[in-house]
């Protein structure tokens, strides 16, 4: 084949290939700049910083401490328990069976709803589902989950209330007990609160994990950074 013709293939390939790189970058760029917008848009930024968390403890060491021991105190032993208030009405709720196991060996799932009223919750059917599955609820019907908890409406209420004495959004129950204290875009900064002194090696490793810094001898401060974003503490 004659040489002229060889290198006008070989130029019209490269060009080919720079076109549709440059075309997959601009794809790529529209595509992350949205996506970071939308998701702005429903994670908005509170300015929440390292230091904001540390003046947060400082100043509501006490709320924050009897907000743990009151929620472990409401969750019987063969459950644990996670929710954040979005709002009075709005809350995301997790309740995991600690004695039955899943093929993982960690307790399963029995109700995990997101954006819910829990004053005013349309029950699904069914009921039950036969399921051992982390992920899957065992349940839909808040009002099951209630009876096992032994929760009412006044229980959600007084949560909410200690929440807002901690200025402070979620918690999980157990220990250490997880208080998260606010988001920042889809993250969140929280608190791993013991209740006795933890070990000279257990703080080493946490010193080693990217999204934890040790405050002292019984917190942990945290930072989770959800699904689009790196769990590494922003300002470790």
């Amino acid at each position: 084949m004659d040489s002229k013709i060889v290198r006008k293939i070989i130029k019209w390939l490269l060009i080919s290939i720079g076109g549709f790189f440059l075309l997959y970058l601009g794809y790529f760029i529209i595509i992350h700049t949205v996506l970071s917008l939308f998701l702005n848009s429903m994670f908005p930024s509170t300015g929440t910083n390292k230091q904001a968390l540390i003046e947060n403890f400082t100043k509501k060491e006490k709320e924050i401490l009897e907000l743990k021991s009151f929620f472990n105190s409401i969750v019987p032993k063969e459950y644990s328990v996670y929710i954040e208030f979005k709002n009075n009405e709005k809350i995301d709720l997790g309740v995991f069976d600690t004695y039955i196991k899943n093929s993982y060996g960690a307790g399963v799932t029995l109700f995990q709803q997101w954006n819910i009223n829990p004053y005013n919750y349309k029950e699904e059917m069914p009921i039950t589902y036969d399921s051992t599955e982390y992920y899957t609820s065992r349940t839909k019907s808040l009002n099951l989950v209630k009876q096992k908890l032994k929760w009412t409406d006044s229980t959600f209420s007084k949560i909410k209330k200690m929440l807002d004495n901690a200025n402070c959004i979620s918690i999980s129950s157990g220990e250490p007990a997880a208080i998260g204290f606010a988001r920042k875009g889809m993250g969140k900064y929280s608190y791993l609160i013991y209740d006795n002194a933890i070990s000279d090696s257990l703080k080493a490793e946490y010193n080693k994990n990217n999204s934890c810094v040790p405050y002292n001898d019984k917190v942990i401060l945290t930072f989770g950074g959800g699904a689009f974003t790196s769990d590494t503490f922003p300002d470790k």
